[in-house]
């Protein structure tokens, strides 16, 4: 009898372990349109512009469910499918439900609320004693079918560029595949640029392989900004590149990535002294990569909409060789790696990431293009209605023998002083803000507030930054953000800022916040550290 009774529990066991598994019946979509009649927007004239609107087509959001009926409940997969959702960027609200209706069976329930798609905005920029204006009409989800069409035209008195023109398109899932194919052009009077790209991304935790072909064409003029001189130096250019990569993944929360990238590429410059960083080099980098995600949602620290913050780690080492392309590039190994952690502490009230990188090349002995860069974030939630936000980036270079620069402006986060008027080989850059979400609303429209101060300094290698003069600025802002929108492109920023330097104010229009108070952890492919220069 005594031995039976293991064999007896075994069954009682396997038998409560069966009868726990639910399986999915049926997958419900509950589509609302922009404007819903249980909330509290509701006016008069919302039937009209829901009529103007067309709803997300059925298949869009089917593309994104990773829960079919028939299968076994997954609860990892039903938030994931939420986070996909968002992160179309084709809803303001999105929810899954699920409910029992029977003891081993459920009906899940994907609630999406579209956002207003159709944006004709006037522009108007303002900062640093330079102005945008112009206009711009984009259609972020055309026919309901998930299609992103835009172009804008934008007067910009920077650098007497005069008028610009964009035009971009963007296919999340071209034809319903897994690939994504996005094009843009821009044009003005000093540079064009033109791009292609046809992407399989790691759209889930479970996505095995990813890859991308690339082609970028840039032609025109740089701008050199040298100190005590208000006009820059042209310095015309021609860049012709193109980009593959394939990457392979484990899968998982915890993920280990094998990637290589092949580049190759034409480069004109104006004068040898202009060259930049690995000009005219074919590239062959490979890389070993871990990532490690835990998703949570917040909201009222950059806006008022849920963001999906991914908590833990990401890690890369690259090694890569280089070859020289029309008799003029160089030959050279490269070494490269990037770590950054992110972590919740007391009571899940204050977040903190850092982020650091390094690499150099090696010409047979000899190290150059070395390059280091420090960043942190961190936000402190006092209370519902308040958040204390925080980063810094610092940016260094050694053995850099080849045109570098960077600017210290309004887009750089010195608010208040001269568009591109601070400019060196490295840069470092802080910003605090004391946020504001008050929940005051009005009608579409919520207000948000900052309190902020920045400082920052550019210097070149030949310089110390004990001997670096530093710049700061204090000031008061107010955020108007449209619940109907998502994104960036759903707040407008206004700063008065407090140069220091020049003991005056200034005033910031701009569009999102200055920055995002989270790290995002995510898949980076093969790169090139710290090559990246600012041109306007």
């Amino acid at each position: 009898m005594i031995r039976i009774l293991p064999v007896l529990f075994c069954l009682l066991l396997c038998a409560s372990s069966a009868s726990a598994q639910r399986y999915v019946r049926y997958v419900y979509l509950d589509k609302r349109d922009v404007f819903d009649s249980t909330q509290s927007d509701w006016f008069f004239g919302a039937r009209l512009v829901n009529a103007l609107h067309v709803l997300t087509r059925d298949y869009v959001i089917y593309d994104e469910v990773l829960v079919k009926e028939g299968d076994e409940l997954n609860d990892d997969a039903l938030d994931e499918t939420e986070r996909n959702l968002r992160r179309t960027g084709l809803f303001t609200r999105v929810r899954v439900y699920v409910d029992s209706v029977a003891e081993d069976s459920v009906d899940v329930t994907i609630l999406t609320q579209d956002k207003w798609s159709t944006a004709g905005a006037v522009l108007f920029g303002s900062g640093g004693g330079t102005q945008n204006y112009g206009g711009s009409v984009e259609e972020q989800n055309l026919a309901g079918i998930g299609l992103q069409l835009g172009g804008a035209a934008l007067y910009r008195t920077e650098n007497d560029i005069g008028w610009q023109g964009i035009l971009q398109l963007n296919q999340r899932r071209l034809a319903r595949s897994e690939f994504t194919f996005a094009a843009r052009v821009l044009a003005n009077r000093i540079r064009t640029e033109q791009g292609v790209l046809f992407e399989v991304p790691f759209r889930t935790l479970n996505t095995r392989s990813s890859y991308f072909l690339q082609l970028v064409n840039t032609y025109g003029d740089d701008f050199l900004y040298t100190s005590g001189n208000k006009t820059p130096q042209l310095l015309p250019f021609h860049v012709k590149r193109a980009q593959a990569m394939y990457s392979r993944s484990s899968g998982g929360n915890d993920r280990y990535f094998g990637s290589a990238l092949l580049s190759i590429e034409d480069v004109q410059r104006i004068a040898p002294q202009f060259r930049q960083a690995f000009d005219n080099t074919g590239k062959v980098l490979v890389s070993v990569s871990s990532l490690r995600q835990n998703f949570i949602q917040v909201s009222g620290v950059n806006g008022y909409e849920k963001e999906d913050i991914p908590i833990g780690a990401w890690g890369m080492a690259v090694l890569g060789y280089m070859f020289p392309m029309n008799g003029n590039g160089e030959r050279a190994y490269y070494v490269g790696g990037m770590a950054e952690q992110s972590g919740l502490l007391w009571n899940e009230r204050i977040y903190l990431y850092g982020h650091a990188q390094g690499a150099s090349g090696f010409y047979e002995s000899q190290a150059k293009y070395t390059y280091f860069e420090a960043a942190g974030i961190g936000n402190w939630r006092i209370s519902p209605f308040f958040v204390l936000a925080a980063r810094f980036r610092g940016q260094t270079s050694w053995n850099w023998n080849a045109y570098r620069q960077l600017v210290l402006d309004n887009d750089a986060g010195l608010r208040g002083y001269t568009t591109n008027g601070l400019a060196g080989d490295n840069r470092f850059i802080a910003n605090l803000e004391l946020r504001a979400f008050p929940d005051v609303n009005l009608w579409i429209f919520r207000l948000g507030g900052a309190v902020f101060y920045d400082v920052g300094a550019v210097w070149n290698q030949a310089n110390k930054l004990s001997a670096t003069r530093f710049h700061n600025a204090l000031g008061i802002g107010v955020r108007i953000i449209n619940t109907k929108a998502s994104g960036g492109s759903a707040i407008l920023r206004l700063d008065a800022a407090y140069n220091f330097d020049e003991q005056k104010f200034g005033l910031v229009f701009s569009s999102d916040q200055l920055f995002s108070a989270f790290g995002k952890h995510m898949f980076r492919a093969p790169q090139l550290l710290g090559t990246t220069i600012d041109n306007e």
